[in-house]
């Protein structure tokens, strides 16, 4: 009897340890998927106010002209990277190199660096990744005193309150 109430006691216990484990397993994967889709959104929005600046007539060349900026880094070169090579190279804009910490990555005509590197000097370094803008210039200025570390989003945000240019 004893051996019986001991059995469904251990076999209780790894049903309840089992459902635990499961509500936490389910719990951390849409935690992950959630931050995704924040930050697609992010991407979605910022991209979307850009579209909007642009359909109005203002374009990113317009603040960095107004800021004296002829020559540009840009971090991260994914999608939002390319739209923004894309423009700087329709504008005049001098791309120097890329920083990305993807290695296996291979861009175009552009000199590849990584954050951990000594960075040539340039007029600014624009971020396009809008989750971790902070992050990513703490990381640049560290190593990188003199640098000028601006994110597009703030361009952008630029772009909509100063419709100047």
């Amino acid at each position: 009897m004893k051996s019986i109430l001991l059995k469904m006691f251990f076999g209780i216990c790894g049903f309840l340890l089992g459902v635990i484990f499961i509500i936490y397993r389910c719990g951390y994967i849409l935690e992950g998927k959630k931050k995704r889709a924040d930050r697609f959104y992010a991407y979605f929005n910022l991209l979307d106010r850009w579209l909007s600046c642009k359909e109005q007539g203002y374009e990113l060349v317009g603040f960095l002209k107004e800021n004296n900026i002829k020559s540009v880094a840009i971090y991260r070169m994914g999608k939002i990277g390319n739209h923004l090579k894309y423009e700087l190279d329709e504008s005049g804009i001098e791309i120097k190199y890329v920083i990305d910490e993807e290695e296996d990555v291979i861009y175009g005509k552009e000199v590849h660096y990584n954050l951990q590197d000594n960075l040539p000097s340039v007029d600014a370094v624009i971020v396009t990744s809008v989750d971790e803008f902070e992050e990513v210039r703490d990381k640049i200025l560290a190593i990188n005193k003199i640098l000028n570390v601006i994110s597009l989003e703030q361009i952008i945000d630029y772009m909509e309150n100063n419709n100047s240019f």
